[in-house]
């Protein structure tokens, strides 16, 4: 069977961003299987602008004969163009937060989002194959009436996580303190307000030699603002907001860490989770949404946000080095299960059953003089 170009699409490409990893690793899965593949979005952040396209340059390389796979997360022009394609049509699901998390803190996002839920119970007929990065997503397509769903877990290539770290982060934050860490946008959806509340009854009754490292970007100012106010209002210090960070400092701030603490109450899959257990990092998070099943029985989920049991959870965890030992290798033997090879190989077989539908249809061959990446 000939190849056929497969081109991705997305909102947003972003550097650093979950969806847009996922992204570039699948582009990079394609190419080494021969295919032409390129990524096309609307808004391209400057760091990875040699690995994108703008979306509208798609329509060059669109054909009935080849796939397009498009990452729906939000509302946006791309899902519009998306939808008339003559191309085979993938969707890969990475769900769209409720926008409830949202109304106080910014209209505009809130309604989006809810723009997003109803466009893609409208797309329900759109895409020729459906695919949740979770369970938990693949779950709600069908509930929609999306009729060929599969699950294809985040592809996420740990191999960037390996190198060196920052030294400026190194030796701004090294000494004797016990760190703890959470990692992701700081976005309402996860409850960034519950972390600290709980590391302030850490840090207050248990140990104060203690930090909190909060890594991510903020492009939510009026929630930023929030927790910052919160801060402050509690007393609690050492709470450390990076904002974005580049990869060596996100090896930094992992490396200086001795627990991930997860409180967020709507994930896709949540996958800061699997870096947390790349670098040996025991990790105590909140059940809800994709995270039990992102977690797969490693770790170790509560069900209950009291703080104070929280924190105590965490401390037991952090003192206690044969438990503490004891989950971090059920988390190695966990993250197994996240091979590349594996997902990778799982993505090209979805690929290749659109290209067998596609000749059953009578669609083969590519178009002449489209090739080049």
């Amino acid at each position: 069977m000939e190849k056929v170009e497969v081109h991705q699409l997305l909102s947003n490409l972003d550097y650093g961003d979950a969806i847009s990893d996922n992204a570039l690793a699948l582009r990079d899965v394609l190419r080494e299987k021969g295919y032409v593949s390129n990524i096309y979005a609307r808004y391209i952040h400057p760091k990875v602008a040699s690995d994108c396209r703008y979306f509208k340059e798609h329509a060059k390389r669109s054909s009935a004969s080849n796939i397009a796979v498009f990452h729906h997360s939000i509302a946006s022009e791309v899902s519009e163009y998306f939808k008339g394609l003559p191309d085979g049509k993938i969707m890969i699901y990475h769900n769209i937060t409720p926008n409830h998390f949202y109304e106080p803190f910014n209209g505009r996002m809130s309604h989006l989002l809810k723009k997003g839920k109803n466009e893609l119970k409208a797309f329900s007929r759109v895409p020729d194959l459906a695919l949740g990065d979770s369970a938990f997503n693949a779950e709600e397509l069908k509930s929609l009436g999306y009729r060929n769903v599969g699950v294809l877990p985040l592809l996420t290539d740990l191999r960037r996580l390996e190198g060196d770290s920052d030294r400026a982060v190194v030796e701004r934050y090294g000494g004797d303190f016990t760190n703890i860490i959470f990692v992701g946008r700081i976005a309402p959806n996860k409850r960034i307000e519950d972390i600290i509340r709980a590391f302030c009854f850490y840090q207050r009754f248990l140990n104060p030699s203690s930090r909190l490292f909060l890594v991510g970007s903020n492009k939510e100012a009026a929630y930023g603002s929030a927790l910052s106010g919160l801060v402050k209002r509690l007393g609690v210090r050492d709470v450390v907001f990076t904002g974005h960070v580049t990869v060596e400092e996100l090896r930094a701030y992992y490396r200086l860490s001795h627990l991930f603490l997860c409180m967020s109450e709507h994930e896709g899959f949540c996958a800061p989770l699997l870096e947390a257990m790349f670098f040996k990092i025991p990790v105590v998070a909140y059940r809800s949404s994709a995270v039990p099943e992102t977690m797969g029985g490693a770790g170790v989920i509560f069900n209950d946000k009291k703080v104070e049991e929280v924190a105590e959870l965490a401390d037991l965890i952090l003192r206690d080095a044969e438990l503490r030992r004891g989950i971090v290798e059920a988390q190695t033997d966990r993250l197994k299960d996240f091979d590349r090879a594996s997902i990778g190989g799982k993505f090209i077989e979805f690929v290749e059953s659109i290209r067998g539908a596609q000749s059953d249809r009578g669609v083969c061959g590519l178009n002449p003089g489209k090739s080049g990446r």
